[in-house]
């Protein structure tokens, strides 16, 4: 009987032992970024029928690649910023968001994206 409830434990033991490695296996899932271009990260946010969700991922990319992207295009965070606060989707957290990184990134241009966030809030 006494080796049946120990037998009984090990089988309990085992089974949580798998639940829990399955469990922290499935938690530990990573968001993979896609690599874009300079130019298509900017077309992509430039359509219209793109959702808020769309634009945080966009966003988080852009940041994720700002100087690689900075690199092809001399002005892409303005362009980025203009094209981003000019959509209709987006709220104004995320328009923030990009511009507060854009700004810490490079300092310098503080000003000229304050234009900018100026500029695609004229055009909305």
């Amino acid at each position: 009987m006494v080796v049946f409830i120990i037998l009984f434990v090990i089988l309990l033991l085992f089974v949580w032992l798998v639940f829990a490695f399955l469990h922290t296996k499935t938690s530990k899932k990573q968001t993979i970024i896609k690599d874009y271009s300079a130019h298509e990260i900017l077309e992509l946010v430039k359509d219209s029928n793109n959702s808020l969700s769309a634009l945080e991922e966009y966003s988080k990319i852009a940041k994720a690649h700002y100087h690689r992207y900075m690199g092809e295009i001399s002005d892409f965070d303005l362009e980025f910023v203009v094209v981003l606060s000019a959509h209709k989707h987006v709220n104004a957290k995320l328009i923030l968001e990009v511009e507060r990184y854009f700004k810490v990134e490079n300092p310098n241009r503080a000003t000229l994206l304050d234009n900018a966030l100026g500029a695609g809030l004229k055009k909305r």
